[in-house]
This record gives structure tokens, C-alpha cells and sequence, in this order.
């Protein structure tokens, strides 16, 4: 079992967990990220943001006010400190922002826009104003205002004084937690893509990867530009600020897709809907953009209805599969998924109302959303690996019942093909014993099929009769709640049923999982193992269940088996034996060598009465002959030769009862004013050449037949009248 061959995988991935944990506590605790984090905080320290004084005299931090606060132009100063050295410097970095520094009146520093893609905005730009011992104690002010028309927005983020590394150590601190972030997601969305590119044959979990893996690439790139970090170790502001406005239209879809894909009710009108509004809502934009010159910066409610219907489309659609899936009765397998998108979808929309809220494009204003997407693909994670898990599960049933059909194609008997699944189940899933339970339609069950693994003493004997009342109907029960019964610890178990568990226990069961067998909708009976491995019954429980039909199939195929044989050995009207039955009995049943005695009878006058009375009146007469000859020899000792002709083995101690059963029936067909003759012949001490015996019989037959005629000539007449 995969269960077994699993052992050393799951070996392989603690070790893996472990390395992994030691390699992570070293990259945590070695001394230059320690340094790192301590730069950081001595970077804080020199934060520079608080005490400027704006033109109304008001003492401000600058990183709380921007230019559209004030009309969409803002001026500050502020006083630098009495002593500096040569390398001091300010570092700041802004939104949406031209601006000019002054030191003393003097203009020392100037920014301003360019158009771009997206219009005047330049999202994060980062500079440093270089300083000197010159201009300590001096004044430095700042004036800016907001690049757009509108005057909207317009900030400084942040500023520190100080040396540039420290800078630059204090932003990547801030922003290390985006940044990482940041970096799983384009590395997971890498991963799935290089994994499914180098499948070369795609099972049905693969099969859509590329569609999650390019979605987690481009939310990545979008978070990891929305940090800032790009812009500050590259300096491809507008650039940055082009993927930050542009690349959610792009990742919604292939994730649309992806889930698409995943979900039991498949409803493509999902995805024409995810691709229209990503198709329109981008085209509006570069329509307005290059068309009218409008700014993306004045158009982010379409920007957001974009995003927003996208998440939409998502929620509707799982929605969807989910009551599709209750309403059919069947697992859709995507719980974690589920959990995933909650999270996701919730995180977005929270980030959405906390931009459009605050009226501040600030650093990192999709922190809420980067944890969301974060924890999204973490769970998509899970839910691949349990998509994984089960379909390698189902393979291997699949594998599993294919060898079963072909260990099983070399019997053409039922009976054989019963016995050999059963041998298949015992040895193929480790357990100790696999058998057969018949409901015997008399309120009790036989175990009538039985195999046993080497060293196990059989049952098959000692399980005859057990009650449906109080003991097998609870399975019965258990059967329509939950389609089998699962036993994991048969102690437990006995809380359960007292009476199973007596039943059970003396065997020496510990575990066992046992399925219903069922034909056109009824309870036939029922199958299982005892005592499967623990860690096994998971999966045995789903092979149970794929047997079911099949096995049940083989129950009916042998009763239908049987009845042909039936059929074949038995005369249909009388149901005694036929000419077939009585050579396969005296080939192989009839013992010579013991006294046994042999009768022929001939039904006198049948053709008559067919001729005249119908052979519907010939077929009762019959019937009442072969009823008296079963009532005295037994059915199994009767064997009807053709239309008038019956045939008996008796198997008496002495000639004396031989001859008084003849005279016993006799005396019935008297009764019943039948009109037959008889012919016999006892061998005393046995004979080997029960031929002679038959032709003795036969002969003395047809000598009782023609002196009846000869002493019954109006037998015509009456039985014409």
C-alpha cells in the first residue's frame, strides 16, 4: 500500500523541516543581520521628520501633512542642527510631490515630475539633500506642491539625517517584512511555473498551475514595488509606478482562471466576465490617458472597480461551486482554498477602503493586502499538496483495482473470481482476513466466503447464523448514514454495539472496515478485512468503497450462474433432474458398490391427453407423476428422461423396502387414478453396470406398458370423453 512506500518520504521531510528550521535560526542570529537591525535602530534614532514649522507657524511632523492639505501647496522649515559634519546629509522620500530646498533663501536642491504612462504622478521617489559644516545652525525650508492639477496628494514620507548607509539600512528595515513578502510570492509563483513547465505529462492538479503561478509572480512585483525598494535600489521610479497602476488588472485573471479550473460547476461565463472587466477597465484607462490626456491618479475608482469585480467574479464563483457541490452530495476538496480566498478577498477590500478612506498614498498602503495575498498562496500551498495527496490516493485505488481486474480475468467462474478477490484484498492490503457475509433471507447471515492470510485460524465455520436483530442491523445503519463501517479500536468500539464486539472480539479483531454488498438498491450482505494496518484505513476504506459494486456484481453474477446451472441440470416444469443430471450423477455421485435399486416409469396415455385435453392438462399430469415419485424416493433421486418418461435411483438397505416403496407409489398414483407403468430392477450387493439394471427396468417397463394397453383398450374413449 502507498501507505507503506510513504514511510521514507515522510523520513525525507522532517529531516528537510529540520535543516530548514537550523538554516533559518543561523541566517537570523549571525552577527551582520544583527548589525543590520541595529543600524536600523540607530537609523530611528535619527529620524528627522518632526519639528518643522509650517508658514503659520505651526510646529508639524512632516510626514503627516502633505500639499493637498493645503490647496496643493505646502511650505515648511526648519532649523539644522549647531554642529554637522561633512558627510551629514538629508534623506527623504516622497509621493506625488515637486519641490525646491532652500538653505538660507539659497536653492540647494530642486525635483520635479515628467509624464509617464500613468500621468504626472511619480509614486515613491527617494532623495538626498547633501549638507556641510557651512550650514550648520542655518534654516533649511522646503516648498512644494501636489504635481496634479487637482492639487490632491502631494507628501514627504519620511526623512532622517544623517549618513546615507544608515538611510538606506532604516528603509529596508522598515519595509522588511514587505520585502520578504514580497519575494515568496514571486518565488512560489516561479516555482509552480518551472514545475509545470517541466511536467511532462500533466495530471489534473497540474494541469492549471501555470495560471496560479503567473498570478503569484505579478501580485508579487506588485508588492514588491508598492515597498518602495525597487525605486530605491534601482531608481526606476515611473517604471515602478507603471507595474503599481497596471500589473492587478494582469494577475486577476490567470488566478480567475486558475480557480476556474479547480471548481466542480464549471460555469465559463466566469471567466468571459473576469476577462471583459479586465479587458475594458485597462483599455478605458490608456484610452483616457492617451486619448484625453486624463491622469490614472483622477481615475482610481475604475481602477479599483477593476479590482474589485475581480474579487467579485472570485467570491461568486466559489459560491457557486459550493452549493453546486451540496446540492450534488460530492466533496469539493477545496477547504483550504476556501479559507485562502476569505482571507485574500477581506484583505483587499480592507486595503481598498483604507486607501480611498484616507485620501494618502503613503509607502506600503497595501499592507493588508500583501498579508493577504501572503497567506492566500500559503494556503493554496496546503491545498495543492492535499490535492496532490488525493490524487495520488485515487491513482493508486485506480492501480489497485486494475491489477484486482486482471489477477482476476484467468477464472471464469464466479466462484472462483469471489474466492480470488478476496485472496487479493487480504494479501494486498495487509490484512489478516477477508470475507463474505450472506443475508440467508431468513432473518440471519452465513459467512459463506472466507480467506485467510498464513497462520490465521478460519471463521467461516463458526459465523453461521448470526442475527440481523440487535447485532447486524446496526451496520445496516451505519451502512445508509456513512456508506461503510469503520472500526479503529475494537475496544472502543464495544460502546457502540455490545453485541458486535462479543461477536468480534473472540476472533481476535482489533480493527476492520467492512462495505454493504447491493443489488438493484437492497442489502444483500456485507464485506471487509480484519485487521488492516491503522495507517492504512483511510485509503482500505476508499478501495471498500470502489469494490462495492463490483463485488456485489460478482454475487449476482454467481446467483445468475447458479439458476443457468439450475436450468441445466433440472427439468424446468417438474424440477427434477434431466437427462444431463442423471449422467453427471451416475459418472460422478452414484456409489456401485453399495446395494441400490433403479426404477422406470412411463406415463401411460399422455399423448392422448395432450391430443385432446390440451398440454396444459398434459403438463398437470406430469407434475402429479413426478409429485408422487419425489414424495417417496426424494427430488434428488428423481430424473425425468423425456415428455412421458421418468427415471429413479433408491438406495435401500434390502430388496424388501426396495419393493415396498414401488408399492408405496403404487398406491399413490392409485389415488390419484394416474395411470403409469413401472419397471425395476436391485442389485442387492452393488453393481458396477448400472447400464444392465437401467435396460432391466426399462424392459420390465414396457411389459407392465403393453399389458396395460392390452387390458385397457377403451382407455382412448374415456380419456378422450
Amino acid at each position: 500500500m502507498r501507505s507503506e512506500r510513504s514511510k521514507p518520504v515522510k523520513a525525507c521531510l522532517v529531516i528537510y523541516y529540520v535543516v530548514l528550521v537550523l538554516f533559518l535560526c543561523q541566517i537570523i542570529f549571525r552577527t551582520d543581520l544583527m548589525e543590520f537591525l541595529h543600524s536600523g535602530r540607530e537609523a530611528s534614532e535619527r529620524d528627522y521628520t518632526s519639528g518643522w514649522t509650517l508658514e503659520t507657524g505651526e510646529v508639524v511632523d512632516i510626514s503627516k501633512v502633505s500639499a493637498g492639505d493645503f490647496g496643493g501647496r505646502l511650505t515648511v522649515s526648519k532649523t539644522l542642527p549647531e554642529y554637522m559634519l561633512e558627510t551629514d546629509s538629508i534623506y527623504f522620500s516622497t509621493s506625488n510631490l515637486r519641490f525646491k530646498v532652500s538653505v538660507d533663501g539659497e536653492e540647494i536642491y530642486s525635483f520635479d515630475t515628467v509624464e509617464n504612462l500613468t500621468g504626472t504622478g511619480d509614486g515613491i521617489s527617494y532623495h538626498m539633500i547633501g549638507l556641510g559644516n557651512k550650514d550648520a545652525g542655518e534654516t533649511i525650508s522646503i516648498v512644494g506642491e501636489s504635481v496634479f492639477a487637482d492639487g490632491y496628494s502631494g507628501r514627504i514620507n519620511d526623512m532622517q539625517y544623517g549618513a546615507e548607509e544608515l538611510y538606506r539600512y532604516s528603509v529596508m528595515r522598515n519595509n522588511l517584512s514587505g520585502l520578504v513578502l514580497s519575494l515568496l510570492m514571486i518565488i512560489f509563483g516561479i516555482m509552480i511555473i518551472a514545475f509545470y513547465l517541466g511536467m511532462s505529462r500533466r495530471n489534473t492538479v497540474m494541469r492549471s498551475m501555470w495560471g496560479l503561478g503567473l498570478s503569484a509572480m505579478l501580485f508579487g512585483l506588485w508588492s514588491l514595488c508598492d515597498t518602495g525598494i525597487p525605486q530605491l535600489l534601482t531608481g526606476t521610479t515611473y517604471a515602478s509606478r507603471e507595474i503599481v497602476y497596471g500589473i492587478l488588472h494582469l494577475a486577476g485573471f490567470p488566478l480567475i482562471c486558475f480557480v476556474y479550473s479547480k471548481t466542480k460547476q464549471k460555469r465559463r461565463i466566469y471567466l468571459y466576465l473576469s476577462f471583459l472587466t479586465t479587458f475594458l477597465c485597462f483599455s478605458l484607462l490608456l484610452f483616457f490617458r492617451l486619448r484625453f490626456g486624463a491622469d490614472m491618479h483622477n481615475m482610481v475608482g475604475l481602477i479599483y472597480f477593476s479590482y474589485a469585480t475581480e474579487l467579485i467574479w472570485l467570491l461568486i464563483m466559489l459560491v457557486d461551486n459550493e452549493l453546486f457541490c451540496r446540492k450534488k452530495k460530492i466533496a469539493s476538496y477545496m477547504s483550504y482554498f476556501y479559507a485562502g480566498a476569505c482571507i485574500f478577498i477581506a484583505s483587499c477590500f480592507i486595503d481598498m477602503l483604507r486607501y480611498i478612506v484616507g485620501k494618502k498614498g503613503s509607502i506600503g498602503h497595501g499592507s493588508w493586502f500583501r498579508y493577504g495575498l501572503v497567506l492566500f498562496f500559503l494556503f493554496m500551498a496546503f491545498q495543492i499538496f492535499d490535492w496532490w495527496s488525493k490524487e495520488k490516493s485515487s491513482l493508486e485505488r485506480d492501480r489497485f483495482v486494475n491489477h484486482l481486474l486482471q489477477y482476476n480475468m484467468d477464472s471464469m467462474e464466479p466462484e472462483d473470481k469471489i474466492n480470488k478477490v478476496l485472496e487479493y484484498l487480504c494479501e494486498e492490503l495487509h490484512a489478516e482476513r477477508a470475507y463474505i457475509f450472506e443475508d440467508m433471507k431468513d432473518g440471519t447471515f452465513d459467512n459463506t466466503y472466507e480467506y485467510c492470510a498464513s497462520g490465521v485460524t478460519p471463521e467461516i465455520e463458526n459465523l453461521k447464523g448470526l442475527p440481523y436483530e440487535g447485532t447486524i442491523d446496526a451496520w445496516y445503519e451505519e451502512y445508509r448514514k456513512d456508506g461503510l463501517v469503520m472500526i479503529h479500536d475494537i475496544e472502543k468500539y464495544r460502546k457502540v454495539n455490545e453485541n458486535i464486539y462479543n461477536v468480534l472480539k473472540p476472533q481476535g479483531i482489533r480493527t476492520l472496515v467492512t462495505g454493504p454488498l447491493i443489488l438493484e438498491g437492497r442489502y444483500i450482505g456485507f464485506f471487509g478485512v480484519d485487521n488492516p494496518p491503522e495507517e492504512s484505513m483511510n485509503e482500505i476504506s476508499e478501495i471498500i468503497r470502489l469494490l462495492m459494486f463490483f463485488l456485489s456484481e460478482l454475487v449476482a453474477r454467481r446467483d445468475y450462474h447458479r439458476r443457468l446451472m439450475e436450468y441445466s441440470y433440472h427439468d424446468s416444469l417438474t424440477g427434477v433432474g434431466n437427462r444431463r443430471a442423471i449422467r453427471e450423477f451416475e459418472s460422478n455421485t452414484l456409489d456401485t458398490s453399495k446395494p441400490y435399486g433403479f426404477v422406470m416409469c412411463d406415463i401411460n396415455g399422455l399423448k392422448t391427453v395432450n391430443d385432446t385435453k390440451g398440454h396444459e392438462e398434459g403438463d398437470e399430469l406430469i407434475m402429479s407423476v413426478a409429485s408422487c415419485l419425489t414424495t417417496v424416493f426424494g427430488q434428488e433421486n428423481v430424473f425425468r428422461l423425456g415428455g412421458d418418461e421418468f427415471a429413479v435411483y433408491s438406495f435401500d438397505e434390502s430388496s424388501q423396502e426396495f419393493e415396498a416403496r414401488i408399492e408405496q407409489l403404487r398406491s399413490m398414483i392409485r389415488e390419484k387414478s394416474l395411470y403409469v407403468s413401472i419397471g425395476y430392477s436391485y442389485a442387492d450387493s452393488g453393481d458396477p453396470d448400472y447400464n444392465s439394471r437401467r435396460i432391466q427396468a426399462d424392459n420390465r417397463m414396457y411389459d407392465e406398458k403393453r399389458e396395460f394397453y392390452r387390458g385397457n383398450k377403451g382407455y382412448y374413449k374415456q380419456a378422450a370423453s
